[in-house]
């Protein structure tokens, strides 16, 4: 194993920890009925009435996304710069920045076209095949993110694995939660469902890189 760059590694893992929970602040920002409501009527009143909270909530998953991309890549140089196995260290950063476009028109389409529809829905009381047809496409792309981004966690754990710079339960947890989760999410196991999820596997590998390097 070559000589880790210890401020880059640093970076990286603060990064990918900030990322992760400005992700989550979205995710539990109210309010939350909308993530479980399975009535599309519902769905869009609920964004109607609380069109501020929607934009903050969207405002957070993109910048967590981001920070997310930023902490990949430099996480991905640094385990490429310490001997990782080359395919699986930048397998991490181009699948992550792959899925994340998807995510972020994802995200383009919940703050205009579903934000615009759910004022003409409140006032018109009139639900137009279009706008299921679009619904139902914008998930299609998520579906896209999601595998791509648990596909990027699983070589992330497999990177670090042959570093043995982490515990292995950590390198193993990545690695199961992401090669695992590209099915699970596929096959709607509802843990794997959710996207704070993907976060979950980098905020713990921030964490515990942060804890090895002050010691």
């Amino acid at each position: 194993m070559n000589q880790i760059d210890e401020n880059l590694l640093k970076v990286s893992s603060i990064i990918l920890l900030s990322g992760g929970l400005i992700f989550w602040f979205g995710a539990f920002f109210p309010p939350y009925k909308q993530w479980t409501t399975s009535d599309l009527k519902e769905y869009l009143l609920i964004i109607d009435s609380h069109r501020i909270n929607w934009y903050i909530i969207h405002a957070s998953f993109l910048l967590g996304v981001i920070l997310t991309i930023f902490g990949t890549h430099l996480l991905s140089q640094t385990l490429l710069a310490a001997g990782a196995n080359r395919i699986f260290a930048n397998l991490l950063f181009s699948s992550y920045l792959a899925g994340s476009i998807f995510w972020i028109l994802n995200i383009a389409f919940r703050v205009t076209v579903t934000t615009w529809y759910a004022g003409k829905f409140a006032e018109q009381d009139a639900l137009f095949d279009m706008f299921k047809s679009m619904n139902d496409w914008t998930n299609l792309i998520f579906s896209v993110y999601m595998v791509l981004a648990y596909f990027a966690i699983g070589c992330m754990g497999m990177a670090l694995l042959g570093l043995t710079m982490l515990p292995r339960w950590v390198d193993w947890f990545c690695i199961v939660m992401g090669f695992f989760g590209v099915f699970a999410f596929i096959l709607r196991i509802p843990l794997w469902a959710p996207p704070l999820m993907v976060h979950l596997p980098f905020m713990v590998t921030g964490i515990f890189i942060l804890i090895k390097l002050k010691h």
